[in-house]
């Protein structure tokens, strides 16, 4: 199910786990993705195990790697092209 995700958000406690690395790949497929870092997601103490995102206030993704994280959302990018 392809879910229509604009914007992801990051807390700033998971930063060392990867996050930012995957805003960051995610942002060149997709230029149109929004990414903010916050203080605190509400996911208190699980941003200092694995990576995580937030994805349209609602949609928490999480994964054993950075990698895993990325493969995780792509699928579900749904990011209509402005350019074109």
């Amino acid at each position: 199910m392809s879910r229509r995700i604009e914007k992801v958000d990051v807390c700033i406690g998971n930063l060392d786990k990867g996050t930012e690395w995957v805003i960051e790949r995610l942002k060149e497929e997709f230029p149109d993705l929004k990414g903010q870092r916050w203080g605190c997601l509400g996911n208190c103490g699980e941003c200092y195990k694995r990576p995580f995102l937030l994805a349209e206030d609602r949609w928490l993704y999480e994964a054993a790697t950075k990698e895993e994280l990325l493969e995780k959302i792509r699928p579900d990018l749904n990011i209509v092209d402005s350019s074109k």
